[in-house]
């Protein structure tokens, strides 16, 4: 009977592990990805306000190659922002994957010591099966767990470099940073333009305008 409830007890602890580990993975994951898009959409909006700037400097030469020169810094900022979020992505679902096998290995061994000792008491039958029945039911939660986490991350993590591109469903943005102070704190973030009209002999009243 002890050995009964020590083999019961072992199986309940690794499914409860097994529950926070992948619960743990998964909401991180989902994490990096809500911020990965929101870094999108905070680029794209600014972006969109420089591509206007650059319209209405484009017959003053000086100020015109500065804002090219400041698009292609913001933009090597952005994509080492972006990409350290698809690469903590990638480490995160490696770890939640390989802590959910270790968790996995450990179950089978439980349920093969149990298949053994069951086995070799020539018990009835039935009651063998009863056994095998219970145990198979406790890798439902085991099967959820990798085909949820893999239906979460394979689009990003696929052979296929699927971590590289930009998702295309995300390619808008909402219009509530609309404020004066918003849009400071884009260009703080991604890098800030300098007053270009007191580089060119005249005090930019507005230099993030």
């Amino acid at each position: 009977m002890w050995v009964d409830l020590l083999n019961e007890g072992i199986s309940l602890l690794l499914l409860v592990a097994l529950g926070f580990t992948f619960l743990r993975g998964f909401k991180k994951n989902q994490a990096l990805l809500t911020e990965r898009e929101e870094l999108l959409k905070r680029y794209l909006l600014f972006r969109g306000d420089k591509q206007v700037r650059l319209k209405i400097y484009e017959t003053n030469e000086k100020v015109y190659q500065e804002l090219l020169k400041n698009l292609s810094t913001s933009w090597k900022n952005f994509k080492k922002t972006y990409d350290q979020c698809l690469l903590s992505f990638g480490q995160n679902t490696h770890k939640t994957k390989i802590t959910l096998q270790l968790i996995t290995l450990g179950l089978l061994i439980n349920s093969a010591s149990l298949f053994v000792r069951e086995y070799s008491s020539l018990g009835p039958k039935s009651h063998f099966l009863n056994v095998a029945v219970k145990e198979l039911t406790s890798y439902v939660l085991v099967f959820l767990s990798f085909y949820l986490l893999r239906t979460q991350t394979h689009r990003f993590l696929s052979l296929k470099g699927e971590t590289t591109k930009m998702d295309r469903e995300i390619l808008f943005y909402p219009n509530y940073l609309s404020a004066e102070g918003d849009h400071d704190v884009l260009y703080d973030e991604f890098d800030p333009l300098e007053a270009i009209g007191a580089q060119d002999g005249k005090e930019d009243p507005n230099p993030h305008r």
